[in-house]
């Protein structure tokens, strides 16, 4: 299963690269919006989930979310990463189509237990 990771923290991004593909997970990691809609477009790179943060530069997560939507397939899941934890915010994301919004800081095991109930076995 092909995970796309858009988060620009370094460190969560690089620990959370680890985490998953520590458990088999291929993923592919960028560390703002715009990369990650670059990816989403190149037919090479399919996705089947993707996990993103909310403010990010160059593009915010909420179009990569749309572009996600768009280019990908309307069904792909997708995980919201944010530190905001206000409720305007995560009904936003889930008006867009996200299906978890996950509050910062988190862990790992719970981010995965997430994965795996959105990604068919």
């Amino acid at each position: 299963m092909r995970i796309l990771l858009v988060e620009d923290d370094e460190m969560l991004r690089k620990s959370l690269v680890f985490f998953l593909t520590s458990k088999k997970y291929e993923v592919s990691a960028f560390d703002n919006g715009l990369d990650a809609i670059t990816h989403l477009e190149s037919s090479e790179n399919p996705t089947d989930l993707l996990i993103t943060d909310l403010n990010l530069p160059f593009a915010a997560g909420q179009q990569v979310i749309g572009a996600a939507k768009k280019i990908v397939d309307s069904s792909i899941p997708i995980i919201v990463l944010t530190s905001s934890g206000v409720e305007s915010t995560e009904l936003e994301v889930f008006d867009l189509g996200a299906d978890e919004f996950v509050t910062k800081p988190f862990s790992p095991p719970v981010l995965l237990k997430r994965i795996e109930k959105l990604l068919p076995k």
